[in-house]
Parts: C-alpha cells; structure tokens; sequence
C-alpha cells in the first residue's frame, strides 16, 4: 500500500468519530441560523467532514473522498448564489450578518431531544457491517434531514439540503458493504441534480 494513503487511512480512522459530530454540529448551525451566508460555510464545513467519513469507507482511494468535498462544495455554492438572487429580488434585510430562525427556543429544544434519540439509537441498533462511528453519523444526518424536512419546508434550499443529508447516510450505509465505483459515481449525480432543483426552485421564488 502506498505509504500517504496508509497514513490518511490511519488518520481518517482517528477522527471519523470527530467527523460524525462535526457533521451535526454544522447541520446545526444550518437549522438554527436563518442567513444564508452562514449556511453556506457550514455546509462547506459539512462537507468536509462527509470527506473525512469518506476516506474511511474508501480506504484505498483517497480520491473518491475528495471528489465528494468538491461535488458539496460546488452544490453549496449554487445554493448560495440562489439565495443571494432571491434576497436581492425580495429586498430582505441583508445589513444582519446572523439571523436566527424563528421559534428558536423550540428549534433548540427538538435538536437537543433528537440529538439524544439519535446516539441512544446508535448504540442500541447497530448497522451491519458499519462500524460505530460510521453506524452514529447515518444516524445523525437522518436525524438532521427530518429536521429539515419538519420545519424548513418553505425553503427549498434547506430541504434541498436535508436531501443530500440523507443521500449521505444511504450512502455511507451502502457503500461501508459494498464500496463500489458505480454506486458512487450514481450518487454523485443524484446529488447535483438534488442541488440543481434547490437552486432552481430558490430562484423561481423570486420570480414575480
């Protein structure tokens, strides 16, 4: 095995438990922040993480999980965008950096609550041939999709992103057994047309 690939083995191996939560931590800072701009950092932050989980999953090629940073990376750019035309053409305040979302002490509420259901159901229904790590971060970002799902249903961009949340999971799920190219390159597509339709729809809402 080539030495570098070896050591981002060992290193993905080390921190995947890290990732698992740093991916959540995101999640949540996208549920509990009503400014794209802020979004779109943790999204990007996301994204890193999904490669860190990535390069465990594909342990021999490194590469793959790169190629998953920048497929996230160019979605959470055309979000971004989007959200910047429907700002302009709906003349919101944009003078605020942070805005919270609405009905904030009962978002905090949910997330807390879900947090624990999902670590408690981690450890109680163990994924086969997923590791513990691997097996919390399906679990997290399913968690985060019916979030976004649950409450963000008027913005399309945030549902486009509970999407591509739990295309993650399945992902994850299925390629820890199988770890093949074709299933992978397939997700990768789904998950550009997933971010081409939330940009799209972003941008229609500020047609008049």
């Amino acid at each position: 095995m080539n030495p570098i690939v070896g050591w981002l083995d060992r290193l993905s191996d080390l921190i995947s438990l890290p990732a698992a939560w740093g991916i959540f931590a995101a999640g949540a800072v996208i549920y509990l922040i009503d400014a794209w701009r802020i979004r779109f950092f943790a999204l990007i932050v996301q994204y890193i993480f999904i490669g860190v989980l990535f390069a465990r999953v594909f342990d021999t090629r490194p590469e793959m999980a790169l190629m998953k940073v920048l497929v996230g990376w160019l979605i959470s750019g055309s979000l971004l965008v989007s959200a910047g035309v429907r700002r302009r053409a709906s003349a919101r305040d944009s003078t605020k950096l942070v805005r919270w979302a609405a009905n904030l002490p009962f978002r905090i509420l949910v997330l807390v609550t879900v947090t624990v259901v999902a670590r408690l159901a981690a450890q109680r229904f163990t994924l086969p041939f997923v590791s513990a790590d691997l097996g919390l971060a399906c679990f997290l970002l399913v968690v985060l999709a019916v979030l976004f799902f649950g409450t963000e249903e008027t913005d399309p961009g945030v549902v486009g992103v509970g999407v591509l949340n739990l295309l993650v999971a399945l992902e994850i799920f299925y390629l820890a057994q199988d770890p093949g190219l074709l299933v992978s390159g397939l997700m990768v597509v789904v998950s550009l047309l997933v971010g081409l339709v939330s940009s799209y729809l972003i941008v229609s809402e500020a047609s008049p």
